[in-house]
């Protein structure tokens, strides 16, 4: 396994746990469910933090275009 790959299998939890929050709270506010949505609120949830590798990620792979099947 490349450096990389236990990298990104270490952050995935983390990673998951801030998509997690994002969607709750957007689910709790009855807003609707869409790639924006979810990185405006990741912003608005980690706003505080000086930086969060996690947060950054999530928006990350949420800027990720569109694969199609």
């Amino acid at each position: 396994m490349s450096d990389d790959d236990d990298f990104f299998q270490q952050a995935h939890p983390y990673v998951v746990k801030v998509l997690g929050t994002a969607l709750m709270q957007l689910l709790v506010e009855e807003r609707e469910l869409t790639r924006e949505a979810l990185i405006e609120m990741i912003q608005v949830l980690y706003q505080d933090d000086d930086f969060d590798l996690a947060a950054e990620l999530a928006i990350d792979v949420l800027n990720l275009p569109k694969q199609e099947i």
